[in-house]
């Protein structure tokens, strides 16, 4: 099971985007991501390492439950999968048409903005 398609980030009901601190537990601070989608505590929740990100869907069939307090934990083989440590900071998507919460590292963002900024200087170059 990999990525939802991403929708328009630029729409009203698109993703939300946001970055979050993720303490020595594997929490993430950021509860709005979790608003966002609806998700309560009692929620069973699959979390799944795709590559070098994560991706945590609502499920019945779920391993994790959604805790008293709303927020997500990453268990610590998904931590050392993706490569995140205590203080890391995680770029959060939080699609709430697909039920889903995307877990990015700093090595999965720094490699979209090496490839974005990339393609941003390919014009220049054929221009020169």
């Amino acid at each position: 099971m990999g990525l939802p398609p991403l929708r328009d980030l630029g729409a009203v009901d698109g993703p939300r985007l946001s970055i979050a601190l993720m303490d020595g537990g594997g929490r993430l601070q950021d509860r709005g991501a979790v608003s966002a989608l609806g998700w309560s505590p009692g929620d069973r929740l699959l979390i799944t390492l795709v590559q070098t990100s994560v991706v945590i869907r609502r499920r019945p069939d779920g391993v994790f439950v959604m805790p008293r307090k709303p927020y997500v934990a990453l268990p610590a083989p998904v931590r050392k999968g993706c490569g995140a440590l205590a203080g890391s900071r995680l770029l959060l998507v939080a699609d709430p048409a697909h039920d889903v919460l995307i877990v990015h590292p700093e090595a999965a963002v720094q490699a979209m903005l090496r490839t974005f900024h990339t393609s941003l200087a390919a014009p220049e170059e054929e221009a020169s």
